[in-house]
Formats: C-alpha cells, sequence, structure tokens
C-alpha cells in the first residue's frame, strides 16, 4: 500500500519481516526516471526530423509576444489589490508589485516586420507536437522564482492589519503599506510557442576565458537539445573564444556523433583563449554566417562580452539570440546558487588537501601548505578546507591577515605543531596580496589579455615566512633538535582540467538545456543560472562587472 505524506513516499508490507519502509529518494527516483523530468528530454526524445518539426510549424502573429507578459501580470493584480483598499501611490508598478521580476529581452523589442509593424511570429515549440509531452513540461507564462528565501515575516502582512505598536528592527514604526517588494527571476524553461522557425536556425557556440569542468559537457548538451528537441540541425563550434569569430571557415559543424562522448573529457573540445574580442566584428560575422542563435560559454570578462554583442545586435535590430552559460570554477558570478565546475574544483582540491595531511602526519612537525585557486573569492578554499575536516588555517582574499603578534597565524600554527606534532593550512591564490605587497614581495603589476591583474604567488612566499619563523622555536621544543617539515601542494590546474563529477554534469546539462529553451523562445542578453535550486533567466546587466564574494558577516 503507498501512501503520501508531504515529505515522504512510503510503503506498508504484509510481512513483519518486510522493509517496513521507504523514503522519498528512492520510490521518487522510479517515479522521476518514468515521468521524466524537463531538464533530461534530449536522453529520452528521438532526433526531431525536418520533415516532422518545420513544415507543420505553422505561425502565428500577435502584435506583443506573449513572454512580455509574464512580468507584468503579478505587478497587475497588485495595483488591483492596491485600488481596492484605497491604498494609493505613485510610481511604476515595478515599483509597486508583489514582486520585482527582472524582465528579459526578447527579440520582439527591436525587430520589424517588413511593414515597420512591431510584430513577430511565433511557433509551437517542436516538443508540444509530440503526443507523450505532458502540458507540464511547458513553463507557465507567469513563473518566477524568488531571488530570496529567508524573508522578515513582517513584509508578509496584509495591508489591512493593524499594527502601531510593531516596530522595525531599526526602531522605526511598521508601514502595513510596504507588502512584499521581493526580487524575482523568470523561470527557465521550456516554452509552449518559440521565436524561430527551426528550420531556418543556425546556432553558434564558443568557449571563453579559462578553462573549467563541465566545459565539454556544456557544449554536447547545447547541440544535443539543439537537434533532438528543437531539430535545429545547423549547429557550430567557434574555436578558440571570441578571436575564431574572425574567420568563420574555422567554425566547427558539429551533430551529436561529434559530441557523443564529450562529457568524460576535460578541457573544451573547441579551445578558447583570452581578450580577442571585437564587437562589431563578431556581429558582423554573425550576420553573414546567418546565425540567429549563439551561445556563449565564460566567466565575468566572457560575461562583459557578451553584454557588448547582445548590444550590438539590438541597436542593429537583429533577430539573434544571446545566451550565456556562466563558467567559473571560483564561483564568483553574483545571484547564483553557485556555477559549474565549482563541486569538482572543491572536490579535486580536497584530494589534495587529503594528501597534505598524510604527508605532514608522517613527519615530526610536519606541515602542509596546499594553494587553491581563488583569484577574487575565496570560496573553493572554503569549501575544500571545511569539508576535508583537517585543515588548522584558511586564507582567502575576503580577509586580511597578518604574519606575526597576537593573533597572526604563526603563532596559531605554532600551537598546532605542538599540540598535533602537524598541521594544514589551505590558501587561495589571491589571499595576502596587501601583505607581500607591505612587506616588499610584491612584483609588478601586470595584466593578462582579460584584464584581470597577475597575482603574487603566495604559496612559495608563505612558505617561506613560515619556516624562517618557525624552525627556531620547534627546535627548543624537541628533543631531537627537529625543525620544520613543510609539504607544499600546489593542485592549481589540477583542479580545472579534469573531467566534471556526477554533480557538475547534471548542472551543466540543466545550464544548457535551459540556455536552449530561453533562446528558442526569442530571449536575449540572459544568463541562465541556478537561484535557491530553480533555474533562472538572468539579465546580463545584473552580473557584469560584479563579483561574488564570501559574506564574512555571516557564520
Amino acid at each position: 500500500t503507498f501512501r503520501s505524506v508531504p515529505r515522504y513516499t512510503y510503503m506498508t508490507c504484509s510481512s513483519p519481516n518486510s522493509m517496513s519502509f521507504i523514503t522519498a529518494a528512492a520510490i521518487t527516483s522510479l517515479i522521476n526516471l518514468f515521468l521524466l523530468p524537463r531538464a533530461f528530454h534530449s536522453f529520452v526524445l528521438p532526433p526531431v526530423p525536418a520533415s516532422e518539426s518545420s513544415p507543420n510549424l505553422h505561425h502565428e502573429v500577435h502584435s506583443h509576444y506573449e513572454y512580455s507578459r509574464a512580468t507584468s501580470t503579478l505587478t497587475q493584480l497588485s495595483e488591483r489589490k492596491q485600488e481596492g483598499s484605497g491604498s494609493g501611490g505613485s510610481g511604476s508598478g515595478a515599483q509597486h508589485g508583489l514582486w520585482r521580476v527582472q524582465q528579459i529581452e526578447h527579440i520582439s523589442d527591436w525587430t520589424t516586420t517588413t511593414n515597420g509593424d512591431a510584430t513577430i511570429k511565433t511557433y509551437p515549440n517542436p516538443l508540444s507536437l509530440k503526443e507523450h509531452i505532458p502540458n507540464s513540461w511547458f513553463v507557465k507564462l507567469n513563473a518566477a522564482v524568488a531571488a530570496r528565501v529567508e524573508i522578515d515575516a513582517l513584509e508578509t502582512i496584509d495591508d489591512s492589519c493593524l499594527l502601531d505598536d510593531v516596530l522595525t528592527d531599526d526602531g522605526a514604526p511598521l508601514d502595513c503599506d510596504d507588502g512584499i517588494r521581493g526580487e524575482a527571476f523568470i523561470l527557465a524553461g521550456p516554452r509552449r510557442k518559440i521565436a524561430f522557425d527551426p528550420k531556418q536556425c543556425k546556432a553558434a557556440i564558443v568557449t571563453c576565458g579559462g578553462l573549467c569542468p563541465g566545459l565539454n559537457t556544456v557544449v554536447r548538451e547545447v547541440i544535443m537539445c539543439l537537434r533532438r528537441q528543437y531539430g535545429v540541425t545547423e549547429t557550430y563550434g567557434v574555436p578558440s573564444g571570441y578571436r575564431g569569430f574572425q574567420d568563420p571557415t574555422t567554425w566547427r559543424p558539429m551533430d551529436e556523433d561529434d559530441v557523443s562522448n564529450l562529457q568524460n573529457v576535460g578541457g573544451s573540445v573547441l579551445g578558447s583563449s583570452r581578450g580577442g574580442h571585437d564587437t562589431d566584428a563578431i556581429v558582423d560575422s554573425l550576420v553573414e554566417e546567418k546565425v540567429n542563435l549563439l551561445f556563449v560559454v565564460g566567466g565575468d570578462g566572457t560575461v562583459r562580452g557578451a553584454a557588448k554583442i547582445a548590444e550590438e545586435v539590438k541597436k542593429r535590430g537583429l533577430a539573434i539570440a544571446v545566451a550565456v552559460i556562466p563558467k567559473t570554477i571560483d564561483n564568483d558570478v553574483p545571484l547564483l546558487d553557485r556555477t559549474f565546475g565549482f563541486e569538482t574544483a572543491v572536490e579535486a582540491a580536497r584530494e589534495a588537501i587529503n594528501v597534505a595531511n598524510v604527508e605532514a602526519d608522517g613527519f615530526p612537525f610536519g606541515l602542509g601548505v596546499v594553494k587553491v585557486m581563488g583569484r577574487n573569492s575565496g570560496f573553493i578554499a572554503m569549501h575544500a578546507a571545511l569539508g576535508s575536516c583537517v585543515a588548522d588555517c584558511c586564507l582567502v582574499p575576503e580577509v586580511e591577515f597578518y604574519l606575526d603578534g597576537e593573533g597572526g597565524i604563526v603563532d596559531h600554527i605554532y600551537e598546532r605543531l605542538i599540540a598535533n606534532n602537524k598541521a594544514v593550512i589551505v590558501v587561495a591564490e589571491g589571499a595576502g596580496q596587501a601583505l607581500m605587497a607591505e612587506m616588499g614581495a610584491a612584483g609588478e603589476a601586470v595584466k593578462d589579455a582579460s584584464g584581470n591583474v597577475l597575482l603574487d604567488d603566495i604559496g612559495p612566499w608563505l612558505c617561506k615566512q613560515l619556516k624562517k619563523r618557525l624552525d627556531g622555536r620547534l627546535e627548543k621544543e624537541s628533543a631531537y633538535g627537529d625543525k620544520l617539515t613543510l609539504k607544499y601542494v600546489d593542485p592549481s590546474y589540477m583542479v580545472r582540467g579534469i573531467p566534471p563529477n556526477t554533480a557538475d554534469n547534471l548542472y551543466c546539462t540543466q545550464l544548457a538545456h535551459n540556455a536552449v529553451h530561453g533562446a528558442m523562445a526569442g530571449m536575449s542578453s540572459f544568463l541562465v543560472g541556478s537561484i535557491n535550486t530553480r533555474e533562472c533567466y538572468i539579465p546580463i546587466s545584473l552580473v557584469a562587472n560584479k563579483r561574488n564574494v564570501i559574506d564574512t558577516s555571516h557564520q
């Protein structure tokens, strides 16, 4: 007998020796296997032949594309609520709505028909033509995801409340008319209607910047989703980053056979580079090659470049969708729960920490120092150190530190060595840059092709400083005259040139598919990412030139 409760599905058995219950994880996995979650369509759907998809896609013409309504309905409901309660107020609906839904640009915003009318053709999604595809697979018109899970309970108070005696945290009287003002983002996923005829689509994908676990999986899944779910047959890979747009003859046609095993390969099959961005030349190439779907995979510099491309496309009035799948093992893209490749990098970094711990444990006064990536954000160092459960000190760019005196790391490491005969330090590559400059160890400021300042190498410098300060103190405490036994491990590039683990492979698949869904629906100038565990579409402008860092005020 199967029964359901809010968080568990369990099974009762007649035999007293049988299993009495099974938690939701097991049964739900079986159910999901047959119900096929939205993110995994390409694994089960056969390719959509051109004869099936394109001829049957009868277009419809709308004066305003349906997507533009997605961010207005909740605002209208709020306005009617305010009118009914007699609460006035000036300003736009976006300011007074129940939710501030971040709008995503749509190609219909700047494209026109030959008659100059602001209209656009729409087509039924090829998935909607499949008999076994339920309506629940398609994202509802007004579906959005709240930016915050934790809220102030008083923000939900109804307008009719009477709380004159209640004060807010800062001592001001509570205004019951405030209502919810939470930020929200458009939910990612397939739409029932799309803005492009798959028969007329030509897609290009490019990877830029540093390597990252999962790049090849993203390339694979963009190609697979375009071909299997939408029947798009012209799919190309642009080699060597942005510079590859300068010579379209080098673009690689890519089909399912070309990408079949990429999920098991590290690096990028397309290659990458830093710099080489020429906005006008890139858009000229897109127009010349009749590309109307562009997928860009990269970090902060790449996102800035994609924003320029999207703006130029809009300026020229072109029907080209620009979608970004953000990539950085540093996990430094704001708003997002995480970026792909991060979990794989943390896992690899933890293995290096375990090695350093074993080495430190094998010798008197053993000190293992592990340097990991993290230019401006120390998430890899922090997560790997906490996950290892053996690190005695974690140094990140967000927190300044000093060597000598009370509270300095030298005394702390000395105490750990005396107490445990070993210690382990994890340091992010961007940590201690100000301290090195202060002590005269900083080199000349040099930038790479992406505009990133090249960092001074904190790892060897830190090892040298610690050994110089600890050798004499430890020798006095040892009956055998032992000094510091230092083991330095630098897995920096080992954590990013490897294939993704299972969690990142899954995440890359979801991101790639949802980028395709958004682009096919006509959305542009957006990136896709997870917010509160749900994939969303985020305007590029919200994350370009911004960085996510560790919140040191939080536990």
